[in-house]
């Protein structure tokens, strides 16, 4: 049976340091949701538009939207009546499902070839209709759709290592609800007060606790940012560089799968990246 790939993405949506004294107080839910309310539409390339539609709930922020686009394409046709082929000129619109949690931020974007070549470029354009969005513009937001990794291969050499020597992790601006207090909601209000889009922190030392690095880099991967570290394998070997791995984290359900089922199989794999 057939079957369809939903890859992981973050919806970050990092507001400017100085805020206007009459913007309302809005949350990256609010939006977002504001944002599919407006579906988007820009051209791209001439005759090439892209689209955001179809957009349903089934839940309290949770849903999908169809993401696509439209150009006209020439189609070759055999024409009955005369005995030819003929060429015509049709409009035609592959689009895909994303499915998401506006509560977090978390998008589950279906991989569909005749949409584009790879699913990053279908994130790249739904960062770009959201930020042609009335409310993005109007407050001043910065949006940004980044995919989410596996960090299980990074934990495991952590945990296995004889010592963790350093360990490097980035941020962006204040966003993920479920960030962790330690690291990625402290210095995320750090890089807004800066009036930076991006950092990062670096901590060495002879032997770094392990827990701790698992908790932020649990939190770090599941926030769309990224980690490094150098450890040393067994006592007076050599260091060693690992950081985090791959591709966006994937979800692979039948093609008849039901919306509400294949959500909850998104909502649950990103659980196990944070948790």
């Amino acid at each position: 049976m057939a079957t369809i790939e939903y890859h992981l993405y973050r919806t970050k949506f990092i507001k400017p340091a100085q805020v206007d004294l009459f913007q309302p107080e809005l949350s990256a839910r609010d939006i977002f949701e504001a944002g599919l309310i407006e579906r988007p539409q820009i051209e791209l390339r001439q005759k090439n538009v892209w689209h955001i539609g179809n957009i349903e709930y089934f839940g309290d922020g949770e849903g999908r939207f169809a993401i696509g686009r439209t150009t006209l394409t020439t189609v070759e046709k055999f024409d009955q009546a005369t005995g030819d082929f003929i060429e015509s000129i049709d409009e035609s619109g592959p689009y895909t499902f994303v499915y998401f949690d506006s509560k977090l931020g978390l998008l589950g974007i279906g991989k569909k070839s005749k949409v584009a070549t790879d699913v990053k470029s279908i994130a790249r354009k739904i960062q770009t209709l959201l930020l042609s969005t009335k409310i993005v513009k109007r407050n001043k937001i910065d949006v940004r759709i980044e995919f989410i990794r596996d960090p299980e291969g990074f934990l495991q050499k952590i945990f296995s290592a004889y010592s963790i020597k350093k360990f490097k992790a980035t941020f962006t601006g204040p966003n993920p609800i479920d960030a962790d207090e330690l690291f990625q909601k402290p210095m995320s209000y750090y890089c807004q007060q800066m009036d930076a889009e991006q950092g990062s922190v670096t901590v060495s030392g002879e032997s770094l606790n392990e827990n701790s690095i698992a908790a932020v880099a649990k939190s770090t991967a599941a926030t769309a940012n990224d980690a490094t570290a150098i450890i040393q394998m067994t006592k007076g070997e050599r260091t060693v560089s690992i950081s985090f791995k791959g591709n966006a984290k994937k979800v692979i359900v039948q093609y008849d799968t039901e919306k509400e089922e294949i959500l909850f199989n998104i909502q649950q794999t990103y659980k196990e990246v944070r948790e």
